[in-house]
């Protein structure tokens, strides 16, 4: 493949609409972490103690949205770990012109590596270096800089939590009735071995046929 194939794939790539199925539920529970972290954060600590927990549970908040087909608290806690380790480093380069621009660097190809893993890991990722150069702008020590790191991985934390007490399962309950028709089937199978004419219970594969069945409007947006 030439380049200019390549750059005219990648722009068509960039400029087309993905129309996806829309997850309002997990977008109002990513945005109740995020007001619970700022409000907590000011309440005991400052303004700029709250920018850096809102980053953190903001980042928590986009990585939730990876496509998985159950809730996965662990991709919030490793988003927000990952920029406040960014954001620490940051702290810590940014005394030296020079170390601090080879670490931008490495951390831009890094993220330029990770849109190939998906766009929801690229947009964290571009999110990391886009924190680490405004957060080191405001004037701290290191234990001030642990300090921020600390809140933004406690913005990771609400997240996390928020989604083991509110799970949001899309079509939860036709999966579940596909994974008990399935397991009918399997177990059928098993005794089949043993008995060939074992009777066969076709209940679990009618439960998931009606689970199945949706409304005209719902198949259009299914």
């Amino acid at each position: 493949m030439s380049w200019s194939h390549a750059l005219k794939q990648t722009a068509q790539a960039g400029l087309t609409i993905e129309r996806i199925r829309l997850e309002p539920l997990v977008a109002i529970r990513g945005a109740c972490g995020v007001a619970i972290v700022i409000g907590l954060t000011l309440w005991f600590g400052s303004p700029t103690l709250a920018v850096s927990s809102a980053f953190g549970a903001f980042s928590a908040g986009i990585a939730i949205f990876q496509k998985s087909w159950r809730p996965r608290p662990e991709l919030a806690l490793a988003a927000a770990t990952l920029l406040a380790v960014s954001t620490f480093l940051g702290y810590l380069a940014a005394a030296h012109v020079a170390t601090f621009v080879v670490m931008l660097a490495v951390w831009t190809l890094l993220t330029g590596m990770s849109w190939a893993v998906g766009p929801v890991s690229g947009l964290v990722s571009t999110q990391m270096v886009a924190v680490m150069l405004v957060t080191v702008t405001l004037p701290t020590s290191v234990l001030g800089a642990l300090e921020h790191a600390a809140l933004i991985g406690v913005g990771g934390v609400v997240q996390a939590a928020l989604i083991v007490l509110f799970p949001v399962r899309p079509w939860g309950v036709q999966r579940d009735a596909l994974a008990d028709a399935l397991a009918g089937v399997a177990d059928y199978a098993r005794r089949l071995r043993h008995d060939p004419q074992a009777p066969f219970d076709p209940q679990p594969l009618m439960d998931a046929r009606s689970a199945a069945a949706v409304t005209p409007r719902a198949a259009k947006r299914r």
